[in-house]
């Protein structure tokens, strides 16, 4: 069973904004995006100045990059997950509210 105890502490109000992070010993660079007109979030993700991923969209409950093939993607598992199971989809008003990218281990 993989276990979410931990998140990425995202800032809505500085975005677009791109921070370093290091998942099981890698370090990588995630940009975040938010698209008013519709109301959603996309995710950029890079490793060492290449792009990985342009554009993932975040779904709630849905494995973040989980339709990609890469020996370069993190090993670990981000799922967006609400806090209070109250959430239809994720929106600017719920991102890190009561919905957090929590980060599991993929491998447990």
């Amino acid at each position: 069973m993989i276990e979410f105890d931990e998140y990425i502490d995202i800032n809505k109000d500085d975005i677009p904004y791109s921070m370093e992070i290091e998942l099981v010993g890698e370090v990588f660079e995630i940009e975040f995006n938010y698209n008013r007109a519709h109301d959603f979030f996309t995710v950029d993700l890079f490793k060492n100045g290449k792009a990985l991923v342009i554009g993932e969209k975040l779904k709630l409950n849905r494995p973040l990059f989980r339709n990609r093939v890469g020996l370069d993607l993190p090993k670990v598992q981000i799922i967006p997950k609400d806090r209070a199971n109250s959430a239809k989809r994720i929106t600017y008003e719920n991102l890190n509210e009561t919905v957090f990218l929590y980060v599991g281990d993929a491998n447990e």
